[in-house]
C-alpha cells in the first residue's frame, strides 16, 4: 500500500507520539509501545488538541479507542486526514471485526538515563526524608525556631546530594566502560556531520553523536550491552567530575548528619540546645 512521506509524527503530552510505520500506526509512550495495524482502525478523529484512534468493533459493542492529548491541531488534522484516506483500501480490513485482537503492545524498558535519574531521585528523596524527620523531632522537642534555621540549609544539602550523586554516577559509568568495556574508533558519516558509526561484536552497526570533530572518535562500550557507549574524556575532566561529586556528596551528608544529630540531641536533652536559639 502506498505510504505518504509527508504524514507528520504526532507529538502529544507526557511524551506520547503517534506515527505511521508501514501498514500500521506506532503509538509510543514512555513505558509502552503499541502497534496498531491499519486493518484494525475504524477511523481517526482530530478534535482540537486531541487525537483519537477508533478501532473496529462488532455492531452493538463498545468501540475501543487510543487517545493522545496535547497534540498540534494542524499536525493532528493532517495526520487524521491522510490516514483516513488510505483506510478503505487496507487489505484484510473488516469494520465489523474486533480490532483489539490485532493490536500488539509491549512494555519498554527504562533508558539508562531514566534509570540513573531515578536512582538520583531516590537518593535525594532519602535526604529530604531525613531533613523532614529532623525538623519534626526538633519541633517535638519544643524548638520550632530551630526548624526555620535548619530548613534552608537542609534543602541546600539535599540539592548538593542530588548533584553529587549524579556526578558520581556519570563518573562511575565512564570509568567502568573505559576499564572493563571495549574501546574502539567510530568513523564519521560524511553526509551527517556529528554522527559516528561503530560495529559491535555481533556485527551490528551502531551510532553515537558528538560534535568533537574529526573523521573518527574513540568510544568505549559495554560488551554485554553495546548500545551503552561513552566517549572517553581527558583524565582531567573525569577527575574533576569525581572531585565535584565527592565534595558535594560529603558536604551534603555531613550537613544532613549534623541536622539529624542536632534533632536527636534536642529530643533527648532539650536543655542542651535551648540556649542556641
Amino acid at each position: 500500500m502506498p505510504i505518504t512521506p509527508s504524514v507528520p509524527v504526532v507529538q502529544g503530552s507526557r511524551k506520547a507520539s503517534l506515527r505511521l510505520e508501514g501498514d500500521a500506526l506506532l503509538l509510543s509512550r514512555p513505558h509502552e509501545e503499541a502497534r496498531i495495524p491499519l486493518a484494525a482502525i475504524e477511523r481517526i478523529r482530530a478534535e482540537g488538541r486531541k487525537l483519537t484512534v477508533e478501532l473496529t468493533a462488532p455492531a452493538g459493542t463498545t468501540r475501543y479507542v487510543h487517545r493522545i492529548d496535547g497534540v498540534s491541531e494542524a499536525g493532528a488534522g493532517m495526520f487524521a486526514e491522510t490516514v483516513n484516506a488510505v483506510l478503505p483500501g487496507t487489505p484484510g480490513r473488516d469494520t465489523t471485526a474486533d480490532g483489539t485482537a490485532l493490536v500488539e503492545t509491549r512494555e519498554l524498558p527504562l533508558s539508562r538515563r531514566a534509570r540513573k535519574l531515578r536512582r538520583v531521585m531516590w537518593v535525594a528523596t532519602g535526604g529530604f526524608g531525613l531533613l523532614v524527620l529532623s525538623c519534626v523531632l526538633i519541633a517535638v522537642a519544643g524548638e520550632p525556631v530551630a526548624v526555620i534555621a535548619f530548613a534552608p540549609g537542609g534543602i541546600v544539602a539535599v540539592a548538593a546530594l542530588a548533584v553529587g550523586a549524579n556526578a558520581l554516577a556519570g563518573w562511575y559509568r565512564e570509568w567502568r566502560l573505559i576499564r572493563h568495556g571495549i574501546t574502539t574508533f567510530a568513523a564519521e558519516v560524511p553526509e551527517r556531520p556529528g554522527m559516528y558509526l561503530y560495529t559491535d561484536p555481533a556485527g551490528l552497526i551502531r551510532h553515537v553523536s558528538t560534535w568533537a570533530g574529526g573523521i573518527a572518535v574513540k568510544v568505549s562500550y559495554d560488551p554485554v550491552d553495546p548500545g551503552n557507549v561513552v566517549l572517553p574524556r581527558a583524565a582531567l575532566f573525569r577527575r574533576g567530575e569525581l572531585a565535584i561529586g565527592l565534595f558535594c556528596t560529603l558536604v551534603a551528608l555531613a550537613g544532613l548528619g549534623g541536622t539529624v544529630a542536632w534533632a536527636v540531641m534536642a529530643l533527648v536533652d532539650p536543655e542542651s540546645v535551648s540556649g542556641a536559639f
